[in-house]
């Protein structure tokens, strides 16, 4: 089934559907609005992308198959031991550390604060309220999907060899993107409330941007499909 959605899209974006431009060229949003509609993932993804074309259809690509041996026990026991300790090394990571930290703090700033600072709140407030509370969880995920993937190619674990398209440079970016201008909400939010934890947070955010610029130096160059590509 061809159609103008631009590949890979979804991976890096915010996933903050309701303000995306590229909604209509997108297959994951096209997927959640079928399953939405019906309710089975089977069939939202037939109505959305289309259904699979059969096995030796006419003008169905051929492709070769190839023989996979089942890893052994032993195998899979010690791809496990190595999935455990690369998430320990990613939990105990500044980043990560920061990251919780930054997320734990905003909720608790929300619970104890947003009720009062809505309160007359202006247009811009209200806006800086929205990016700061969609944030908040989001920034910490990426960066964790980003950590993972740099770590597997440090262990050779992960065949992806470009040094800047890459998807740990890719989910760095789209968190980076996110940290920026969730400083910049906390900031506003800091400035109109007069809010001390706010301010805090802002600064936070800040201190987070700059160890991830340094722990991801290629990132910002990162082509994100769509996003960083006009012609597409």
């Amino acid at each position: 089934m061809r159609t103008k959605r631009i590949e890979f899209i979804s991976e890096y974006c915010d996933r903050w559907c309701e303000r995306c431009a590229f909604t209509s060229r997108c297959s994951a949003y096209a997927v959640k609005t079928a399953l939405g509609m019906c309710g089975d993932i089977r069939e939202a993804i037939e109505l959305a992308v289309g259904a699979p074309m059969a096995v030796g259809a006419a003008g169905a690509r051929q492709t070769r198959t190839f023989e996979i041996e089942e890893p052994r026990p032993e195998e899979l026991q010690r791809i496990g031991a190595e999935e455990k300790a690369r998430d320990r090394r990613i939990e105990q990571s500044p980043i990560s550390k920061k990251a919780m930290s930054l997320c734990m703090k905003a909720h608790q700033w929300f619970r104890a604060r947003e009720n009062t600072v809505r309160a007359g709140a202006d247009a811009m407030l209200l806006e800086a309220l929205e990016i700061a509370a969609w944030d908040s969880c989001f920034i910490g995920a990426k960066l964790a999907r980003a950590l993972h993937g740099r770590d597997r190619h440090a262990s050779g674990d992960d065949w992806d060899d470009d040094p800047i398209q890459n998807d740990w440079n890719g989910s760095a970016k789209i968190a980076l993107i996110s940290i920026e201008r969730s400083e910049s909400a906390w900031q506003t939010i800091a400035q109109a409330a007069a809010d001390v934890a706010a301010a805090d947070l802002a600064s936070a955010m800040g201190s987070l941007r700059g160890e991830v610029e340094d722990a991801f130096p290629f990132a910002r160059l990162f082509k994100r499909p769509g996003f960083d590509d006009p012609g597409c």
